[in-house]
């Protein structure tokens, strides 16, 4: 059975849920489009980004980690809470490498890319981005 880019999303929220990952953070995890608009909170936000219905499901999903700047001179300059987001970065790594390392829930994942840190400007938040390429191959 093929699943929605919703379930897919809803899916990778429960592998996330209770993990050392969720733990790590002030806020909670959310599926795209319902974390609080104003949240100053370390929340966890996960994506669709792709996806191809083939006999084997392949595609991808975003998990971004949202970590408000920081105002470190008090001068109302805000900047990166780099020790923060470098802790994010490899506790993100740590539950990707825990992902690829056997099947679950029917899915089977790899690291997209080098897992990174991208400005939020607009909100003063930077935002972690690990992306998890999936195969999807049914119920266990």
């Amino acid at each position: 059975m093929t699943k929605t880019g919703k379930q897919v999303q809803t899916d990778i929220r429960q592998m996330l849920l209770g993990s050392a990952l969720a733990e790590a953070v002030s806020g909670s995890v959310y599926r795209n489009g319902y974390r609080p608009r104003d949240s100053r909170m370390e929340d966890i936000v996960v994506t669709f980004t792709a996806g191809l219905a083939e006999q084997i499901q392949t595609g991808v999903v975003t998990v971004n980690i949202y970590i408000p700047d920081i105002d470190s001179d008090a001068n109302g300059t805000w900047v990166e809470d780099g020790r923060r987001t470098e802790a994010l970065e490899a506790a993100a790594q740590a539950w990707a490498d825990s992902l690829t390392t056997k099947a679950a829930g029917g899915y089977k994942f790899r690291l997209q890319q080098t897992i990174y840190t991208e400005a939020a400007e607009d909100i003063r938040q930077h935002f972690v981005v690990v992306k998890l390429a999936y195969e999807y191959f049914g119920e266990d």
